[in-house]
């Protein structure tokens, strides 16, 4: 291992690639992504500030997960108050690149913005 390997360890490592659909950006600082509770089927939209609640993956922890930004958040909707445990990870220009969502699951925009129809 060279001199250059041991400083940036993940210099020449491709990371892994976002999808399309999942976040919408508001602003300079604002990040949109959307889940569903399993248990009463409430669509509920979660705003992200990228300066204070998303986090950069850096140092010894950058190897930990695919992002290169995530973020660990409880989500609670309006209707049935289960808690919804989100792990959200992002690449380098916020899209999102994995999701592990307890409880619920992750959608896209366009399904958040369909209407139910019973």
């Amino acid at each position: 291992m060279g001199f250059l390997d041991r400083l940036f360890p993940n210099l020449g490592k491709s990371r892994a690639r976002g999808k399309s659909g999942y976040t919408r950006a508001e602003g300079p600082h604002g990040l949109w992504f959307y889940v569903q509770c399993d248990r009463c089927g409430e669509k509920i939209a979660v705003r992200l500030r990228t300066t204070s609640e998303v986090q950069k993956r850096e140092g010894p922890d950058a190897d930990l997960g695919p992002g290169q930004y995530f973020v660990r958040k409880t989500i609670v909707g309006s209707q049935c108050y289960q808690r919804i445990e989100a792990t959200v990870d992002f690449d380098s220009k916020y899209n999102l690149v994995d999701a592990d969502i307890k409880h619920g699951k992750l959608i896209t925009q366009k399904e958040y913005e369909q209407r139910d129809e019973y």
